[in-house]
């Protein structure tokens, strides 16, 4: 039974303890808390007589709450490890034994916990486990090190014979351990490098470590070049062997052989190319530039080098250049794209760029080759080409073709933007038939150049006037703003049409019939336009010509 002698026997003990009256079957009640225990946890005075849940956190009481019903059912001592921050906000480590202290009737009406601080044993415990994985992870690292190391390592006692060697060393030589195990090491190097191998091993001897480059024979007699790296190995400030690391060279430097006559090829065919060649690395800097850009832009070739790709290529092309750089390294693919760039007289230049990039054997991008022409006659012809499918050949205005992208483009404007409505005029020559009858087709052609120069000057700036075929012709007044300003416009044509004409010092009497369409809301399409503007041109025709007719919607 507990007493109150034990209590004070207690408050002199370094370890906390804690007696849980034990009450109701599985209530557990604070009794009694030393002095160590409330200077190690939040538990004070005013905890006496509280269950564990109304003094402790719910994670805390629920676990001790499950080992104190432990000890009551098992009526046996409960041992158990765990963890607490104190009030300095360090973590410790405890080992606790509750016990169960019975009455008379054999029942348990007490628990005294006794918690032991056992951190400085985890501690060390947890230091003897770092240095242990320590030392087993080095062991592990210097058998991963030396035994499947891509590099061909051997190491060497002081006088030179070999030790030991990793599998590495198999594959290039083609001697087994058993082979090579105790032979001297400059045993197996050719006759012209064995002062070069002695001269090595004794630089590591003395504690330095040397870099270079010799030839052995292998197994089979061939002669292999090998990049060597020769090390002292060093145990307690004292040289107590070498280690000699080597790997095969010989392949690649017949490579670097073949690629040093692969850029003499290259320079040559550089120097006199009459295309741009240019390099560039994988940030778009500019590392080789042909010296053909002296020819073809003007500039020295150097003074590309170092440069950002697009800092010559037109404002509005940088974009896509852009695009087909960067999309050309994530796909590995060639590009082509055609561009502007400036020349040294700052003029545009049109160019057609073939890219390729090329990757090493590891797929990291060596450069970008980039070959350039000047396509400018190219794109002369075809604008000519253009300019000739859109414009008629005769008067050099605008053909229907280009007329009909001009009014669709007018009416989504309109549509888009509530613009003024639009008009269109349709006109003809009157009795033009009679006229290239009776004088020729070459009068009747220029006929139709004057008359088409004289309507063009009756409009606008942002107006357009087309030949349609024979002598028909169309206006387009975008956003004209009203009908009446558009028969003001016919007005002054009939006006300018009505003027003499000469041919062949003939004079002539030209007029012409308009037919003028507005837009409207509930029929806004280029055909009802058309439609209604052909038909208001008939109906002037018919009142007798040298007229305009606006179409009315009946």
């Amino acid at each position: 039974m507990y007493i109150i002698s034990n209590k004070v026997l207690m408050e002199g003990l370094s370890d906390m303890v804690f007696v849980m009256k034990v009450e109701g079957g599985f209530e557990f009640t604070y009794d009694f808390v030393n002095r160590a225990a409330m200077e190690g946890t939040d538990i004070t005075q005013a905890a006496l007589g509280k269950t564990i849940q109304e003094v402790c956190a719910r994670d805390q009481s629920d676990f001790l709450y499950e080992k104190y019903k432990e000890v009551v059912i098992s009526k046996n001592s409960v041992t158990f490890e765990d963890s607490y921050i104190s009030h300095a906000g360090e973590k410790f480590h405890s080992k606790t034994l509750l016990t169960p202290l019975f009455n008379d009737l054999g029942q348990c009406e007490q628990i005294v916990g006794i918690v032991k601080d056992i951190t400085s044993e985890k501690v060390a415990e947890s230091e003897r486990r770092v240095a242990w994985d320590r030392l087993h992870e080095s062991k592990e690292r210097y058998h991963s090190l030396f035994h499947h190391n891509s590099d061909a390592i051997i190491s060497l006692d002081l006088n030179g014979h070999i030790t030991n060697g990793n599998v590495a060393v198999e594959t290039i030589s083609g001697y087994s351990p058993l082979e090579y195990k105790g032979s001297v090491w400059d045993s197996f190097v050719v006759e012209g490098d064995k002062q070069l191998a002695t001269k090595l091993f004794m630089g590591a001897i003395s504690g330095s470590t040397e870099n270079s480059q010799l030839e052995i024979h292998n197994k089979a007699g061939d002669k292999i070049c090998l990049s060597i790296k020769i090390t002292p190995l060093i145990i307690n400030e004292q040289v107590i062997g070498v280690y000699c690391i080597f790997r095969d060279i010989t392949e690649l430097l017949k490579a670097q052989k073949q690629l040093e006559e692969s850029q003499k090829r290259f320079q040559i065919i550089a120097e006199h190319a009459h295309d741009l060649i240019t390099l560039m690395d994988e940030k778009g800097k500019i590392i080789y530039a042909s010296p053909s850009y002296r020819k073809i832009l003007g500039y020295d070739n150097k003074e590309y080098l170092g440069k950002n790709f697009l800092h010559n290529v037109h404002p509005d092309d940088r974009m896509r250049m852009e695009e087909a750089f960067i999309q050309s390294i994530k796909s590995g693919e060639s590009f082509s794209i055609e561009i502007k760039q400036y020349n040294y007289k700052n003029e545009n230049v049109w160019s057609e760029s073939r890219g390729t990039p090329v990757f090493d054997n590891r797929n990291n991008l060596i450069y970008i080759l980039v070959l350039t022409r000047d396509i400018s006659l190219q794109k002369e012809y075809e604008m000519k080409l253009k300019d000739f499918a859109l414009h008629d050949p005769l008067t050099e205005l605008p053909n229907r073709r280009l007329f009909n992208e001009r009014l669709n483009q007018a009416l989504e404007t309109l549509k888009e933007k509530n613009k003024d409505e639009l008009a269109v005029i349709m006109l003809d020559i009157d009795r033009f038939k009679e006229v290239n009858d009776e004088m020729g087709h070459d009068v009747g052609d220029r006929v139709i150049i004057e008359f088409g120069r004289r309507i063009t000057q009756m409009i606008r700036e942002k107006d357009t006037v087309a030949r349609i075929g024979g002598d028909e012709f169309i206006i387009l007044l975008p956003n004209i703003g009203s009908a009446d300003k558009a028969v003001a416009i016919a007005k002054d044509i009939l006006q300018c049409i009505r003027k003499p004409w000469q041919a062949n010092d003939r004079q002539l009497f030209i007029t012409t019939s308009i037919g003028i369409a507005m837009s409207q809301k509930q029929d806004n399409t280029a055909v009802s336009l058309f439609k209604n503007a052909d038909i208001a041109l008939y109906e002037a025709k018919n009142r007798g010509r040298d007229s305009y007719n606006l179409w009315k919607n009946k």
